[in-house]
């Protein structure tokens, strides 16, 4: 495959999650640069359209459905929809049974995906979870890690080194945002906290998180807890547990959400969606790492930091765990001295953190 000359018609299959769909982002704007005349289409759950509705790179988006009625005609039609595009090149981001069937489905000449059991057999090229273009199985930044596997389609390697993320703003819902959020919170600097995960092992305790937004609050800066779909009441039960004063994010969409994010000094989290939209916004974050590994879900460069505590069981990537001592050793005065550390400029380390 050269630059110019390549597969006429590509889809990427990447239905969830909000990070994990971002984190694709650098997949589509590599796919472009390599071939500039080529049709690309993007399959992703409709509820995170917004994620990449406006995205440059994206010639046709497919809504795969997931909360919305009579789903099972919308199914059918979208499997029709896919198999008379006649794709050449079908890359599966995803590696469910159901994407891996779609991929098979579509009936594209090119099927790439993952090598995983039960599911390979729909792929025309098998690639090994965690590996980069050469095989080696390395931690890689999850962006880079789908750059490498785009090697193995053809594409050059000097479209293989930006990890941006991408998020495209919508410019009314961006001036929207900025009067409200202006009003409702005033203060600088504004630190956003998100409790929620999508993992019981990686979240941080909700009294922690109580503590660690007292601290910042206390050393005058204006905390704004955030949550998404399914998330509010461990937002509420975190303000509950303070003593200082919080701002409660009132519910939004992703395109506010994002709004709301691009406008903060500081985003501390779990590992989870949250954090990747900050980095697609440019706002700094500091991370909570328990069971996950940084180098896998931290970008190379940029304003973002993480903690994790000293125990020998890091990374182990459990989604469940009774002891949780990963996150319970990690105490909040360390969590609120380092966003300190973050939002205050350099040379006012003495002055409050409101000042």
């Amino acid at each position: 495959m050269g630059r110019t000359v390549g597969p006429e018609r590509i889809l990427v299959l990447r239905p969830r999650a909000l990070g994990d769909v971002l984190l694709a982002t650098p997949v589509f704007r590599a796919f472009k640069r390599a071939y500039p005349n080529t049709e690309l289409h993007v399959a992703v759950d409709d509820v995170l359209l917004p994620l990449v509705q406006r995205n440059p790179h994206i010639d046709r988006l497919w809504a795969m459905p997931r909360r919305r009625p009579r789903r099972g005609r919308d199914w059918l039609r979208l499997y029709a929809g896919l198999r008379r595009a006649r794709f050449d090149l079908v890359l599966d981001l995803h590696g469910s049974p159901r994407t891996a069937f779609l991929a098979w489905w579509t009936g594209a000449p090119v099927r790439v995906g993952y090598a995983l059991r039960g599911r390979g057999r729909f792929y025309s090229v098998r690639v090994p979870r965690d590996t980069d273009r050469h095989g080696r199985r390395r931690a890689l930044y999850a962006a880079q890690n789908n750059l490498e596997i785009l090697a193995r389609c053809g594409v050059p390697a000097p479209c293989l080194t930006d990890v941006t993320l991408e998020f495209t703003p919508d410019p009314v819902v961006e001036t929207s945002v900025e009067a409200w959020f202006t009003a409702l919170v005033p203060g600088r600097p504004r630190v956003g906290l998100s409790a929620p995960g999508t993992w019981q092992a990686k979240t941080y305790p909700v009294e922690r998180w109580a503590a660690v937004a007292d601290g910042l609050a206390s050393a005058g800066c204006a905390v704004v807890l955030l949550w998404g779909p399914g998330e509010h009441a461990i937002a509420v039960e975190v303000q509950r547990h303070m003593r200082q004063p919080a701002v409660l994010l009132p519910p939004t969409g992703i395109d506010a959400a994002a709004a709301v994010v691009a406008r903060l000094d500081l985003v501390v989290c779990n590992d989870s969606g949250i954090k990747h939209v900050a980095v697609a916004r440019g706002t700094p974050t500091l991370t909570l790492y328990g069971p996950t590994n940084p180098a896998a879900w931290s970008p190379p460069a940029g304003p973002h930091a993480g903690l994790r505590a000293g125990v020998p069981c890091l990374a182990c990537n459990r989604t469940q765990c009774i002891h949780h001592i990963c996150m319970r050793l990690l105490s909040p005065d360390a969590v609120i001295r380092r966003a300190l550390e973050i939002v205050t400029p350099p040379g006012a380390a003495e002055a409050p953190c409101g000042s």
